[in-house]
């Protein structure tokens, strides 16, 4: 009698019901399965989106912004210049003792530190790790790899302008 119950529960071992409920589509296991692969891609792809766009930036023509930062008659030769902010980068511009204008962004290229611009020295000074920079924003000492960032100085009339970001070609 007992080979009777098994033919009609289907297999031995199983629950009766068991193989039409799997017949009949998606089980509570494989849409928990499914769920879970499903989260997990999301979470890796949300992971390698970014090492994506690092590793492939988007090149585009860069539109920069037209500001006033100074006049001519503010500024001295070598003395405590005008910081402001260009473009959400902190920058400082300085007259150079041959009467030329310099602007370069105020963070250090080696951590990101703002640097700090020392009158008596004549240098742009890093607080966090001792790097060194000349007015022009070469570096002199320390551990940063490049320069301080460029920006394009024009004076027109008596107004000194700050419009775009020097490239390496022009060195």
């Amino acid at each position: 009698m007992s080979e009777d119950k098994e033919k009609q529960a289907g297999t031995s071992g199983q629950q009766p019901g068991a193989d039409e409920e799997y017949q009949k589509g998606l089980t509570r296991r494989r849409f928990l399965t499914i769920s879970f692969a499903g989260a997990a891609t999301m979470g890796l792809a949300a992971l390698g989106a970014p090492l994506v766009r690092y590793a492939y930036p988007v090149v585009g023509e860069e539109v920069f912004e037209k500001v006033k930062v100074a006049t001519v008659g503010q500024l001295k030769p070598l003395d405590e210049g005008v910081k402001f902010d260009y473009q959400e980068i902190p920058s400082q511009l300085l007259m150079m003792e041959d009467g030329s204008y310099v602007a370069v962004s105020r963070v250090c290229t080696h951590l990101g530190c703002i640097v700090k611009w020392e009158t008596r020295n004549s240098i742009y000074h890093c607080p966090c790790h001792a790097g060194k920079f000349t007015p022009q924003g070469d570096v002199i000492s320390g551990p940063p790899p490049r320069p301080l960032t460029k920006l394009k100085v024009k004076v027109e009339g008596d107004g000194i302008f700050v419009e775009g970001i020097e490239t390496e070609e022009k060195k």
